[in-house]
């Protein structure tokens, strides 16, 4: 008869532990899932949705916003004409590039010496300033 030493039950008992540990790690990890929230500009659609009275307009497929306290306080100079509203939303149609929602056709939107994320209208005889809105 085989005799069994205290180091060869030892050296089994382990192997049958990192046999389960193994197993046990092994089949937590496939359970797991992973969620991936990747993040975008809102449109403009999303902006009205969240208030339907916004004064924005769209340009080179961002969308501008104007009425933000901090931006308002900001001492920015007219630099070129970047554009020019080409056309109002109406709920019908999908918001497109040189569309606004409140400026008439024509308002001409001109880039700032000081920022490249805020460009000012002259409307009304008052400057407005709509800031680029970014990711969210």
């Amino acid at each position: 008869m085989m005799k069994i030493n205290k180091i060869t039950i030892f050296g089994l008992l382990v192997s049958i532990f990192l046999i389960v540990a193994g197993i046990f790690l092994f089949s937590r990890e496939n359970k797991q899932q992973t969620t991936v929230h990747i993040s975008h500009a809102p449109t403009a659609e999303e902006v009205l949705k969240q208030n339907a009275d916004s004064d924005l307009f769209m340009l080179e497929d961002s969308v501008y916003e104007t009425n933000i306290d901090w931006v308002d306080q900001l001492s920015l100079t007219k630099k070129d004409i970047v554009g020019e509203i080409e056309s109002n939303f109406s709920n019908e149609a999908s918001f497109k590039n040189k569309m606004a929602t409140k400026l008439p056709i024509g308002t001409k939107i001109y880039s700032t010496n000081e920022r490249e994320d805020v460009l000012i209208v002259q409307y009304k005889g008052e400057e407005r300033k709509y800031y680029k809105l970014t990711e969210g």
